[in-house]
């Protein structure tokens, strides 16, 4: 099989220009000893990398921030150059890296389109024949021909999106370029994606997004601190990655998909296609409700209280929640949400909290924050096991600037919690109800060795935000069902079986009633709180 993309033993450092922030005229006076320090202090971004990705085939790339991805995309579309090893590649070229790069603000965005295919190696001839396409594809109306110093930056990177996918390139190289638009775009993107795919074009695609990693790729490489910790199929690659960070591993993210193998190529082999350097062991952790996307989605659209309303338009809308700086990061659950928060435009960084002595000395109370340094603390079902709250809610208060946000999902309900002989007949009546479809209540709690919450300040959660900030919504979402019926839906949910949704929309309609007859109670909810002012 013929290859389309090749690494061998590639290495790329960087050097770190670590005295030039003491001034200009320092610099200067210290010229000699500055050059020598670019020699010796270098960043290694990829330690002798190699890989191969064969002609027609979709090759994902994940990995944490600043373990090497980008470079490997910025390396294969000849933006930078290896410092050592050898990169070859077969076919025409086409990069989603920096979208709109090479746009020029003063020129119409018809001019622009011409102007950046011809950058791509295309005839203005070429793309007077796609204009009509790229223009309708980008939705822009009769904006394209306007300045594009007059667009939004989503109006600009949908129009470099447009462009680039145009090309009809042979290899199309893809870095986190998807999330453009609304959702109906973004879908649209995916279509068009998965239409280079089935026209045997190759693809490499670099995303944080493990979801569309597992459905859109043929093969999948994990890469850490510059080197390849594993290739091979999608599903297996991302079961070991989750595992390295600690998170459960999603079942139906990584479900298994039936892909179409073409004459050009085979099947993967199962005993040598994964190539595993970590020593992990093959044990998938325990799933709960909070690790399926079908499940919060429901819980986000009782949140909003509108399905078509999604959970960061609602923090942006209702309260203004954008264009943050610099935000801080707590989660015992859904621990890559503030990737979303990023991109979605809530914030532009965080400081994630996620290290095992750091959670250890907040928890005791010995850590220590920032003054005034963060716009938004984002928690994730963690402040009930903190033990000293009040301590650390007070540090929060300090560390936020004025008009901080704090937004948290949180666990309120009984510190000692142990379900009740009329909750679990509940949830025997709603399996009956449905048909068997979920086991019998009484083998529920016996699968379960934490039926107690082991929440520490679950109930004082409201409260003593309530003492540092100005509680502006509060949205109860859960019960006790969720744990009781919920965590076994995951090991037989198909989330592309509309029958399997249809059930746990059922579950929490009903859900609800029974909560406003006050036979359940909620034991989770939405707090968004803002700073107050001394």
């Amino acid at each position: 099989m013929d290859f389309a993309v090749r690494f061998e033993d590639v290495y790329k450092e960087y050097p770190v220009y670590q005295h030039i922030t003491a001034g200009f005229k320092s610099f200067v006076f210290n010229l000699p000893k500055n050059i020598a320090s670019f020699k010796k202090n270098k960043f290694t971004a990829l330690k002798g990398i190699t890989f191969e990705v064969q002609k027609g085939e979709t090759f994902g790339i994940v990995g944490r921030n600043g373990s090497g991805k980008s470079t490997i995309l910025e390396l294969s579309a000849g933006v930078i150059r290896q410092n050592s090893g050898l990169i070859k590649s077969s076919g025409r070229i086409s990069s989603l890296l920096e979208l709109g790069a090479g746009f020029h603000p003063d020129l119409s965005g018809i001019e622009n389109i011409i102007l950046n295919g011809i950058l791509m190696g295309n005839t203005r001839h070429d793309m007077l024949k796609k204009m009509e396409e790229i223009i309708e594809f980008s939705e822009l109306g009769d904006f394209i021909y306007q300045p594009l110093r007059t667009y939004s930056s989503g109006m600009y990177v949908r129009l470099g999106f447009s462009v680039a996918v145009h090309i009809d390139p042979d290899i199309l190289l893809i870095d986190e370029a998807l999330a453009v638009g609304d959702l109906s775009f973004q879908e649209k993107c995916l279509r068009r994606i998965r239409e280079f795919k089935e026209s045997g074009a190759t693809i490499i695609i670099v995303s944080h997004n493990l979801s569309m990693i597992a459905k859109l790729c043929d093969r999948a490489a994990w890469i850490d601190s510059g080197s390849i910790m594993a290739v091979g199929e999608p599903e297996k690659v991302i079961t070991l990655y989750l595992k390295y960070l600690g998170q459960p591993v999603d079942i139906p993210l990584i479900k298994e998909q039936p892909r179409a193998v073409t004459s050009e190529q085979s099947p993967p082999d199962e005993s040598t296609d994964i190539q595993d350097s970590t020593g992990l062991p093959d044990k998938v952790e325990h799933l709960s409700w909070w690790d399926s996307p079908v499940i919060l989605k429901r819980c986000e659209e009782h949140i909003t209280g509108d399905p078509s309303v999604h959970f960061y338009d609602f923090l942006k809308k209702q309260h203004q929640i954008s264009s943050f700086e610099k935000g801080l990061c707590l989660c015992n659950r859904l621990k890559g949400i503030s990737n979303n928060f990023i991109s979605y435009g809530i914030c532009k960084s965080f400081d994630v909290i996620d290290d095992k002595d750091k959670i250890k000395d907040i928890i005791s109370g010995t850590y220590e924050l920032k003054k005034e340094y963060y716009n938004l603390f984002l928690c994730i079902d963690a402040l009930n096991s903190i033990e000293k709250l009040e301590l650390f809610l007070e540090k929060i208060h300090h560390s936020l600037k004025e008009e901080g946000f704090v937004v948290a999902l949180e666990y309120i309900g009984p510190v000692n919690f142990q379900w009740s002989a009329e909750e679990i007949g509940i949830a025997d009546t709603i399996c009956t109800a449905l048909n068997n479809a979920v086991e019998k209540s009484s083998s529920l709690t016996d699968s379960f060795s934490d039926n107690k919450k082991t929440a520490v300040n679950s109930i004082n959660v409201i409260p003593l935000i309530r003492k540092f900030f100005e509680i502006v919504t509060i949205k109860y979402f859960g019960s006790p069902l969720y744990n009781l019926i919920f965590n076994k839906i995951l090991y037989r949910f198909d989330p592309a079986d509309s029958k399997d949704s249809v059930m746990i929309n059922t579950i929490m309609q009903v859900e609800q009633v029974l909560i406003k007859n006050g036979l359940l109670k909620n034991t989770h909810a939405l707090i968004i709180a803002r700073k107050i002012s001394n």
